[in-house]
């Protein structure tokens, strides 16, 4: 397989990041974003700004979802798990930062494409055309108008050299490696890009340095930001649903197992390094339903934090009994109440949905008495169904609406329901398509442009769907649509949507009366 049909990881693109809340797509993916910027200008930068694409998702959004203080941060080169990020826009003109936010017509037809100019600290000054993809994901397309793919799985390396000579010693170099180079002409000269997979050589750093240190080119530099590296060529054992239902027909693996031969070829871990790896995400998951739970947070948007007072209330309360689910919608509640005042949360797939699969998970886990390694599991067949949605569909709600994000979140949490229960790899995947079925065509429309409504309640919405279709499924019910054409008729839909439904703060709950008061309310100066 290519590097132009990369597959993606449990860990990269699914079960993360660990990250300051709320969105993963305007806040980690933009904080990614400024962090790779800021080492690819390779010094404290300056001054920068920042122009949104006018007529996609950042203009409407940017301050309610902390774009502005993602982008700061990493700028500032915090990532999206520091624990400084919460206080970047604070720390930026403290430490005599310019950094300013416009919007313009972008030539990209993704709604998060921004291009930054920075300047540094010597006055270097790089102009980046960026995206965030979706789940704190991103992409650096052009640098200085050069054509560039630098999506932070790869150690980068960028040389702009008037002196095309340069480009065979960069080559050689390279090539000791196993490194990749391009080379594109352009007005000011070649621009070299080269790729690799592991850390440049001393050699190779010692020849780029030479040559900006001398003025013969300007050289940047960029380590690796995601987890999990990514490889020029992979050997994988399927890439969707059914592929990897044949693998399971003709070795008995369940849905765990098989996402465990999927990540070790993706990634190259073994197995106990992917389990202790997914053990590591669980601990961060439970930690930020504990401080939900725990209570005290603030409010900073339009909603007091009320999980606390409702774990109290359950105790003294008539309820309906949902079994497992009344504790599932604590958890959810809480998670994404840790979320939206800017606490540290897993991205399952996305913010927006970090609480479905705690919820889900956690509370059916509990319930059972289930060991660690069997969570781990459950969460591994979670991840597993989400690589086949980043592999045909998006987890970016500006593309296809919240479908694609409590949608995906649903269905994860469905499989890994099923794996909890015991059920087979057929079973888990005709539990995720019918969790998916049952969200198709949910619209994104959070009020005032916060993670907040309708944001944190369709997460308990959609931990009790996962374990409502785990257990149909698991009773016998059949929901027809194979997985795989459930994924792409989320695709199709997200596209037939009006951009109004689609994170923009245009439809649905946001043009309500009430919705636009507390807009109103929340444009007002301080």
């Amino acid at each position: 397989m290519s590097d132009t049909a990369r597959p993606a990881s449990i860990f990269n693109d699914v079960l993360g990041p660990v990250m300051t809340g709320p969105s993963s797509s305007h806040t980690a993916g933009p904080t990614r974003i400024g962090k790779a910027v800021r080492e690819l200008v390779g010094e404290d930068i300056l001054r920068a700004t920042i122009a949104f694409k006018e007529d996609g998702a950042y203009p409407a959004t940017y301050k309610g979802q902390r774009t502005d203080m993602g982008f700061v941060g990493g700028l500032l080169g915090f990532g999206p798990e520091d624990e400084q990020l919460i206080d970047a826009l604070n720390i930026a003109p403290e430490r005599g930062r310019d950094y300013r936010f416009t919007s313009e017509p972008l030539d990209h037809p993704h709604p998060n494409a921004a291009r930054i100019t920075a300047t540094g600290v010597s006055g270097r000054t790089q102009t980046f055309l960026t995206v965030s993809t979706g789940g704190g994901m991103f992409e650096i397309c052009e640098i200085d108008g050069h054509p560039v793919c630098i999506r932070g799985d790869f150690y980068e390396m960028t040389a702009q050299c008037p002196d095309p000579s340069r480009q065979e010693e960069l080559q050689a170099q390279a090539e000791a490696i196993g490194a990749r180079l391009t080379a594109t002409d352009g007005p000011d000269g070649l621009f070299i890009h080269l790729s690799s997979e592991a850390p440049f050589s001393p050699s190779l750093l010692k020849l780029a340095g030479a040559m900006d240190t001398e003025g013969e080119c300007r050289v940047s530099l960029m380590d690796r930001i995601l987890p999990v590296g990514g490889r020029f060529q992979y050997d994988m054992p399927f890439m969707d649903a059914s592929g990897a239902q044949k693998v399971a027909r003709s070795e008995g693996l369940d849905a765990a197992e098989l996402a465990i031969r999927y990540e070790t070829a993706a990634s190259g871990a073994s197995r106990d390094e992917i389990m202790e790896r997914m053990k590591e995400i669980i601990r961060f998951m439970r930690a930020s339903a504990e401080t939900g739970l725990r209570g005290g947070l603030p409010k900073t948007g339009y909603m007091d934090p009320v999980a606390a007072d409702m774990a109290v209330n359950a105790q003294q309360t008539r309820l309906a009994d949902l079994g497992v689910m009344n504790r599932g919608m604590l958890i959810a509640t809480a998670v994404m109440e840790c979320n939206s005042t800017g606490g540290i949360v897993v991205a399952a797939p996305t913010a927006g949905s970090c609480g479905t699969l705690p919820a889900a998970v956690l509370s059916v886990a509990e319930s059972m008495g289930l060991s660690a390694d069997k969570q781990a599991e459950a969460m591994l067949a979670a991840g597993l169904v989400g690589v086949f949605i980043a592999h045909q569909a998006t987890f970016a709600a500006e593309t296809c609406a919240c479908q694609a994000e409590i949608g995906s979140s649903t269905a994860m949490a469905a499989a890994a329901v099923s794996q909890l229960l015991g059920g087979s790899t057929e079973q888990s995947f005709a539990a995720a398509g019918l969790a998916l079925q049952n969200v198709m065509g949910l619209i994104c429309d959070p009020i005032g442009g916060l993670v907040e409504l309708p944001c944190v309640n369709r997460n308990s919405m959609a931990a009790s769907n996962a374990v409502v279709s785990a257990n149909m499924v698991l009773c016998g019910f059949d929901p027809v649509i194979p997985l795989d054409e459930v994924i792409i008729a989320m695709r199709e839909t997200g596209k037939l949507l009006p951009s109004e439904l689609r994170c923009t703060t245009r439809g649905g709950l946001c043009i309500t009366p009430t919705s636009l008061a507390i807009q109103d309310k929340l444009n007002r100066p301080a």
